[in-house]
């Protein structure tokens, strides 16, 4: 392992990467709270609240928050996502809505985390499970993980519960020691290419590795809350699986969920693999983050990779999304070590 000094240098240079992604994405709020601009998709700013907050905007974040509240949110407390605000059918995103709930409870705005979580308990399936969005057929290990962290937000641990024994149970369910099946039908049954589920192949680059990430992420949290080791014996199971992935597993777009699940592991049990993993991680940001140098300077501070779409979109999203899992890594890492 890396020395304490060693570290503390790398933990600097992510939280500086991350402060560049943060003004970056603050470039593009409108003086009105909005983030929404010609030619642009209308569903960008889940992820702003919580991330913002992560380095104290929180003034920005609360006039994105009101914005939202007052333009973005319906009466049943469900987003709009598309151009149409009428469209109750396409893009009902409950990952999207996961995220803007939690930053707008980390700060308080109850007037938007409220009906939000309100409106995601009614998407829930028989299974414990959620779908990606409200309309389709399967569950998914992504919703399902991160809604159950955001029940965790408002003391409702039985329904945190049931989304951790839906990940727990599509766990269980593996047929290949190569792959990971991440989703299942309403009644709970794994979905398999037939079915026309999705999966994690560990012989190939570029893998979804958020699909784990977010399970490794609420167990830990229901670690937290229950001490119970169950969860921490399905972390580690995970995170055996992800050592036998390729070498791009901890060091790729997708992989900071699965590195902050991993820093979160090892700040419960010492297994260095977590800080191996979330400075691999960590690495990477500071690496691949856009400099000034590039693209004559256009979206400096996000951050963009060759297997997506070279749009706005991608180097925002990236922005927000980044902030979590490397200063939360950094923070759990800290937090056994002693090194703040």
């Amino acid at each position: 392992m890396m020395n304490r000094a060693e570290l503390k240098c790398k933990f600097e240079a992510g939280k500086q990467a991350i402060r560049k992604a943060v003004d970056f994405q603050l470039g593009f709020l409108g003086e009105d709270g909005s983030y929404i601009w010609d030619g642009y998709v209308s569903d960008a700013y889940h992820k702003q609240a919580y991330s913002w907050n992560l380095v104290g905007n929180n003034e920005e974040a609360h006039r994105l928050l009101t914005w939202i509240r007052d333009t973005r949110l319906r009466p049943d407390g469900s987003l709009i996502l598309t151009d149409d605000p009428n469209d109750t059918v396409n893009n009902v995103d409950l990952y999207k809505h996961s995220w803007t709930c939690q930053g707008a409870h980390r700060l308080g705005r109850f007037d938007v985390s409220y009906p939000i979580y309100q409106f995601i308990k009614t998407c829930e399936r028989p299974c414990g499970g959620f779908p990606l969005q409200r309309a389709m057929p399967l569950c998914r290990a992504m919703t399902t993980g991160w809604v159950g962290v955001t029940a965790l937000y408002f003391n409702d641990i039985e329904l945190a519960r049931r989304c951790a024994d839906w990940c727990i149970s599509v766990q269980e369910q593996q047929p290949d020691s190569n792959k990971y099946y991440f989703m299942t039908t309403d009644d709970g049954k794994l979905a398999l290419e037939k079915d026309g589920g999705e999966f994690i192949d560990n012989t190939k680059l570029k893998q979804c590795y958020w699909e784990i990430g977010f399970s490794m992420i609420l167990l830990g949290r229901m670690y937290q809350v229950t001490k119970d080791e169950k969860y921490l014996d399905s972390i580690k199971r995970w995170l055996d699986f992800l050592y036998t992935c390729r070498e791009d597993v901890w060091q790729y777009w997708g992989s900071g969920k699965a590195a902050l699940g991993a820093a979160m592991y090892y700040s419960f049990t010492g297994d260095e693999r977590g800080i191996d993993a979330a400075t691999q991680f960590i690495d990477f940001v500071v690496r691949e983050q856009v400099k000034i140098a590039d693209k004559d300077g256009k979206y400096a501070g996000g951050f963009w990779f060759d297997d997506e779409p070279d749009i706005l979109l991608i180097y925002v999203d990236h922005a927000a999304c980044f902030s979590g899992w490397v200063l939360d890594s950094i923070s759990y890492i800290e937090s056994r070590l002693g090194i703040l």
